[in-house]
């Protein structure tokens, strides 16, 4: 068996929380290697965590952060990289390869980084062009600041090959339930019925495509609600988009964020259908979740949801031109 580690975890919110697959991720892995006899700490930061107790074994550090879309990231990275190494950590787990840079000190100072590299953020619409520039900066840098790359798929790890030349070990992500029954009462406290809506989640920035699959049900001749769960933390013209279409059609049922997961996995489990329309990320949790619920999936076009859901779901084009008759065809199976 081999000796306990003392890991430093940052780059993310904080845990517990389901608000991203980073936070989702970690929520699930660090309690599991305290049980497997590691010491764990994660640098949180302010207002995402209740206090600085342990969760389920992992010290909480509340670190502080410049306010911001951007600076809150990147200020609470730069914080937590000075902080990890002063804990003289043996190993750091990192994601968001926006904090690649910052990595640089720990690497360089005996440190040994693991960063997971996520998605293409530098795609994101939501960031500027300041912003995409310095995502891009870190991937690029990844290599060189980071003892190893974790990739979530192999489309990821092809294209951090391919644009950047550099290798990542691929881990996907999994369902970390051996079964999961639904609750078949929860889509009635929000007035609907086991297999009468279609459900789409994520957080509502544009590349996540929830606003695009929300016109398509306004145009379409669907009678099913839609019902939409994810927030944003900025201000979202996707967010603005789902409030007009909301309210010219009744079939648009907004959610907002659902943080129990059991609530979460059963909404999934019992609709009709569960549309991901995520873009440029890798393998996304939501989606993971999903299936691992039994969801019947319909998912953009893409090589990571592909590499996803393999032949275990149906596949729109993008645009959302096709989204119905994919959903109509899906459900007559």
């Amino acid at each position: 068996m081999n000796p306990p580690l003392d890991l430093g975890v940052f780059g993310a919110r904080g845990i517990p929380s389901t608000y991203s697959g980073y936070e989702t991720f970690l929520t699930t892995l660090l309690p599991e290697l305290v049980r497997r006899g590691h010491r764990v700490t994660m640098y949180c930061r302010p207002g995402e965590v209740d206090g600085e107790g342990p969760y389920e074994g992992v010290d909480r550090v509340v670190l502080p952060a410049v306010p911001g879309k951007s600076l809150n990231t990147l200020s609470h990275g730069l914080v937590a990289s000075v902080r990890a190494r002063a804990a003289r950590h043996e190993v750091l787990l990192v994601v968001n390869v926006a904090n690649a840079p910052f990595c640089a000190l720990n690497t360089l100072t005996g440190q040994r980084v693991l960063l997971n590299t996520d998605g293409q953020e530098w795609l994101r619409g939501k960031w500027g062009r300041t912003a995409k520039a310095w995502f891009r900066l870190g991937a690029r840098a990844a290599k060189h600041t980071a003892t190893g790359l974790v990739a979530d798929c192999a489309a990821m790890a092809r294209v951090y090959e391919d644009e950047f030349a550099s290798p990542s070990t691929v881990i996907p992500y999994c369902f970390p339930v051996a079964s999961f029954e639904p609750d078949r009462s929860v889509p009635g406290q929000f007035g609907l019925e086991p297999g009468g809506y279609d459900i789409v989640a994520g957080r509502l920035n544009p590349e996540n495509g929830t606003d695009g699959v929300a016109a398509a049900r306004a145009s379409s001749s669907s009678r099913l609600p839609l019902l939409v769960l994810g927030r944003a933390n900025y201000d979202s013209p996707v967010q603005r988009r789902l409030d007009d279409l909301a309210r010219h059609d009744e079939r648009i049922r907004l959610v907002g964020h659902v943080a129990d997961r059991a609530t979460f996995l059963s909404l999934l489990a019992l609709a009709a259908t569960y549309v991901h329309a995520h873009s440029v990320g890798g393998m996304n949790p939501s989606l993971v979740e999903a299936m691992g619920a039994g969801a019947l999936v319909a998912a953009l076009d893409t090589p990571f949801n592909r590499e996803t859901v393999g032949a275990a779901g149906a596949y729109f084009a993008p645009g959302f031109g096709d989204l119905a008759a994919v959903l109509e065809d899906l459900q007559a199976r």
